[in-house]
């Protein structure tokens, strides 16, 4: 059996509060969006698709050493956009910005590693981005494009992830599952 895996990151509290708040002004703008919850919101470092069960603990030990060898680092997350830009919109990020590094080297280290064990690798460079809503049709999105576009310069807070979280996913109806299957602590070597 496969499962559903990603690597990703909490965010703190303070975070998560404004990120929801932005969420509830956006949704007044009456488009068709599937928001994603609060609890719910995370930084993709790298996402492996569908992951041999006998493969999960590999996943696991290898997250570990990838948290272990990184040293601790803090993100800031300002600025909402509409993406993409100018074709149909799809989904409504948050930008996140890491000006040691430290971040990138992580998801370049984990885009190594798990190549070396066979997982496909993403081609595009990585761009991290809290995914706030996915867009499900196209009732006003003029209008949603324009709300978004009012917190394009929103400050909404610092965060230092403590952990790297091996999550899976399990997609229904109603939104996805995540079920986190280890969590392994950053700068721990």
């Amino acid at each position: 059996m496969a499962t559903r895996t990603f690597l990703a990151l909490p965010l703190g509290e303070p975070v998560v509060r404004q990120l929801a708040r932005a969420q509830d002004a956006l949704a007044s703008a009456g488009a068709r969006v599937r928001w994603v919850a609060p609890e719910h919101l995370h930084l993709t470092v790298k996402f492996l698709g569908d992951v041999e069960d006998r493969n999960l603990d590999e996943v696991c030990r290898v997250a570990a050493g990838i948290a272990a060898d990184t040293e601790p680092f803090e993100l800031t997350v300002a600025g909402l956009t509409a993406v993409p830009e100018s074709r149909q919109l799809r989904m409504v990020w948050a930008e996140v910005a890491e000006p040691s590094g430290a971040l990138a080297g992580m998801a370049s280290v984990a885009e190594e590693a798990y190549a070396a064990m066979g997982f496909k690798r993403d081609n595009r460079p990585y761009r991290p981005h809290l995914t706030l809503g996915r867009v499900k049709s196209g009732r006003n999105v003029d209008e949603l494009r324009a709300a978004v576009g009012k917190y394009a310069a929103t400050d909404f807070g610092a965060s230092r992830p403590g952990e790297l979280i091996v999550m899976t996913s399990q997609l229904t109806p109603d939104g996805p599952i995540y079920t986190p299957l280890a969590t392994s602590p950053i700068g721990s070597a």
